[in-house]
């Protein structure tokens, strides 16, 4: 089936996630996330793309980006995408094994109010869900971390954080909503938002900026090799339900 063209206008922000293929680990040790927060940097250095908040997961990541140009992230997203895929395969010494990511990476539009802060909240507590760490702001490849400790930021050989300032400023207390589970219909109506692309946000503004989506045919379960034939941590809940 072929894929529908994928329009991502600027003056949105959206949230993007990819992950290894099959749940293929991608990232193994602290060198392998390090080099990865490089490529953010340079990626939104060459394609003036702002990102906002980031996690980094054992087998997938997600990224808040807030474009300045119209389809911006798909160039943002596919130099990345390119860069560390190519890296990995070096680094593990697996060139030639196949695809290191899923088919394409998924993305959609956040309505920048309440449910801007969702999605936030929703991708610094990545870690935490999962089980990684029982506090959000204790895993260091996020973008939570960064934001408490700037000078320890995780993309030292850039000399530049990862994130910008977003849209709207964050609360008092931030780190503690973090930590907070939200409720199970906030998580729901991301998960699908995940899954299908459809905008997130009020009823109202999903109706206005619908018309202005034209996203590709959400993706399928890959049925892909596993490419580096290493297991997926248990106990990953968002990279066993939504990437």
């Amino acid at each position: 089936m072929p894929r529908w063209h994928r329009v991502t206008p600027a003056g949105f922000v959206y949230h993007v996630l990819n992950r290894g293929t099959n749940r293929s680990r991608i990232f193994i040790d602290q060198t392998d996330y390090l080099e990865f927060c490089r490529l953010l940097v340079t990626a939104a250095a060459r394609t003036t793309m702002r990102v906002i908040a980031y996690c980094l997961m054992p087998n997938h990541w997600h990224l808040v980006l807030w474009p300045l140009h119209d389809d911006a992230i798909s160039e943002f997203v596919h130099w990345l995408a390119l860069r560390h895929a190519t890296y990995f395969r070096r680094r593990t010494k697996t060139v030639g094994e196949g695809h290191v990511y899923q088919e394409r990476f998924r993305c959609f539009p956040v309505e920048t109010s309440k449910y801007y802060y969702n999605v936030v909240r929703y991708v610094e507590a990545n870690a935490r869900r999962a089980g990684l760490v029982d506090k959000a702001e204790d895993w260091p490849w996020s973008s939570l971390a960064e934001r408490l400790q700037p000078e320890a930021c995780v993309s030292p050989t850039s000399e530049q954080p990862v994130i910008v300032p977003g849209p709207l400023p964050l609360p008092t207390g931030w780190r503690t909503l973090v930590n907070l589970r939200p409720p199970s219909a906030e998580l729901d109506a991301l998960r699908t938002s995940a899954e299908t692309g459809r905008p997130y946000g009020s009823e109202n503004w999903i109706k206005e900026a619908g018309p202005h989506q034209t996203l590709e045919h959400p993706l399928r379960r890959s049925r892909r090799p596993v490419s580096t034939g290493m297991a997926t941590p248990e106990g990953d809940e968002i990279a066993l339900s939504c990437g």
